[in-house]
């Protein structure tokens, strides 16, 4: 079976974004089971409104950008798209990166690109693997100034 790469650090993190997140934005964030691939069902009094990604990037937006856009891979892509499909809802993920809280809304999920990219840090050749690039244009920033967690002192 392959390790789970994910930290309690990076759990951690994820959760204070969701919980800022429920305040901001009046919904729930519900943990989805491992098996969905997603982080998140957003509801509203038990109605699910939209799925959810939470990521954090050691880089700001503009840095991401010039990289090429944000890389997600595409397994990541196909359960966001099948379930935005099969439910007729949109997909929302969140990336935290070190500017700011940056929102991307999707229901459409044709590429402009797939790459082979990913990690080499880890020595693990199943870090490498077909990805997409978002623009970072189709990203909305929410929080303005620093990092989201310098912004709320987390």
């Amino acid at each position: 079976m392959r390790p789970l790469y994910e930290t309690d650090s990076d759990l951690n993190k994820e959760s204070k974004i969701a919980r800022f997140l429920e305040v901001a934005w009046g919904c729930s964030f519900k943990k989805l089971p491992i098996r969905y691939a997603l982080d998140f069902a957003l509801t509203v009094d038990d109605t699910v409104k939209a799925f959810c990604e939470i990521k954090t990037r050691n880089y700001s937006m503009k840095e991401i950008q010039s990289m090429g856009g944000y890389m997600l891979s595409i397994g990541k892509w196909m359960a966001a798209k099948q379930l935005s499909e099969a439910s007729g809802l949109p997909f929302v993920l969140i990336v935290c990166t070190t500017d700011a809280l940056y929102q991307g809304r999707f229901v459409s999920f044709k590429p402009d690109s797939v790459s082979l990219k990913g990690r080499k840090d880890r020595n693990d050749w199943q870090d490498i693997e077909p990805c997409i690039l978002l623009n970072a244009n189709q990203f909305k920033r929410i929080t303005n100034g620093n990092t989201f967690f310098d912004e709320q002192k987390l």
